[in-house]
C-alpha cells in the first residue's frame, strides 16, 4: 500500500502540519512536489507544470524534509525523481525566488543562498540508489539536481542547459565539480561557460545519461530500470550505492563548493546580474505572451 506526505505550510512558508495519507494513488500538492512512497521505491515528483516545475523554496523544503526521512528508512531502496507535464524542470524561478529571503547578517544570508546546496549534498548521501528521469527542459538547477543522481534516463526531446553565466552569476550549489565529476573537465567547461543548449545524443554520449528513449517510452523504461534495481539483493546494491558516492565525493574538485554561498550572495548584490536577471525575465515573459 502507498504511503504519501503532504506537506502544507502557511503564507509566510512556514511548515505547519504534515500529513500522511495511506491508500492514495496521487494528489496535488501546494507547494509543487508530491512525495509518494510505493513499496520500496519513494517517488518525488515536481508538480508545477504550467511553470515547467520551477522550482521554489517551499519545492526545497519539501525535497530536503523527504531526504532527511530516508537516511533512516532503508526499507526504502530507490528514490525515482521525476517532473510533471512536457518539461523535467526549467531551473529557479525568477518571477519569485528559489531561495529562502536573503538578508540578515553575513551568517545568516551565507546560510540560506547555500540551502540548495545542500539538497544536492543530501541527494548524494542518503543510502537509496536515486532516479533521474527527464523529458523536455532541464534547465539550471534542475539540471544540477539530476546531475546529483546515481541513474539519468531521458527522452529525445530533452533540452539541457546550464544558463546561470548568461544571468550574470557564477554557476553555484558545488554544481560545476559535480559535473566535472560526471562528464570531465573539458565538457564542463563547454557546458558551463557557453551557457548553451545541449541535446539528447551528447548527452547519452558523454555519458551524463545512461539512458535515451523516446519519449513515449520514457515512463515505460523507467519503470524498468526501476525493477532491475529492485531485482539486486538489497544488501549489495546499498553497499555498492554508498561505495560508488563516497568515491564520488572524493573526486577531485568536489571539496571546493564550500565557498559557493559566498559567490551566490555576492552575485546577488551587483547591479550587472539584477540588470541581466530582469532583461532575462522580461524576455521569457514577452515569449510566454506571445505563444498564448
Amino acid at each position: 500500500m502507498q504511503q504519501m506526505y503532504l506537506f502544507k505550510y502557511t503564507r509566510s512558508n512556514t511548515l505547519v502540519s504534515i500529513i500522511m495519507c495511506k491508500g492514495e494513488n496521487s494528489m496535488t500538492i501546494e507547494s509543487g512536489v508530491k512525495i509518494v512512497y510505493e513499496g520500496a521505491v519513494a517517488r518525488i515528483t515536481l508538480a508545477r507544470p504550467k511553470q515547467l516545475n520551477a522550482l521554489n523554496d517551499n519545492i526545497r523544503r519539501d525535497i530536503a524534509t523527504t531526504l532527511n526521512e530516508l537516511m533512516e528508512r532503508p526499507d526504502i531502496r530507490i528514490v525515482l525523481l521525476t517532473g510533471e507535464g512536457k518539461s523535467f524542470c526549467s531551473g529557479a524561478d525568477l518571477q519569485t525566488t528559489s531561495y529562502p529571503e536573503v538578508k540578515g547578517d553575513w551568517s545568516t544570508r551565507r546560510n540560506r543562498t547555500a540551502t540548495w546546496q545542500r539538497v544536492l549534498e543530501q541527494l548524494d548521501r542518503i543510502p537509496q540508489v536515486t532516479i533521474a528521469s527527464m523529458q523536455g527542459h532541464v534547465i539550471g538547477g534542475g539540471a544540477l539536481l539530476a546531475t546529483a543522481c546515481d541513474f539519468r534516463i531521458i527522452a529525445e526531446d530533452v533540452v539541457f542547459r546550464i544558463p546561470e553565466l548568461a544571468l550574470g552569476i557564477p554557476n553555484v550549489w558545488n554544481g560545476t565539480p559535480l559535473l566535472a565529476r560526471e562528464v570531465g573537465l573539458p565538457i564542463t567547461r563547454d557546458w558551463v561557460m557557453t551557457a548553451r543548449k545541449v541535446f539528447p545524443e551528447e548527452l547519452h554520449r558523454s555519458g551524463w545519461a545512461q539512458r535515451l528513449v523516446s519519449r513515449a517510452e520514457l515512463a515505460e523504461k523507467t519503470e524498468m530500470l526501476v525493477k532491475e534495481l529492485l531485482a539486486i539483493p538489497a544488501a549489495p546494491l546499498a553497499l555498492t550505492r554508498s561505495m560508488t558516492s563516497a568515491l564520488g565525493r572524493a573526486k577531485s574538485g568536489m571539496n571546493l563548493g564550500w565557498a559557493d554561498a559566498d559567490m551566490q550572495q555576492w552575485a546577488f548584490t551587483e547591479e550587472e546580474y539584477k540588470e541581466t536577471i530582469r532583461s532575462y525575465a522580461k524576455n521569457i515573459g514577452s515569449k510566454k505572451n506571445s505563444s498564448e
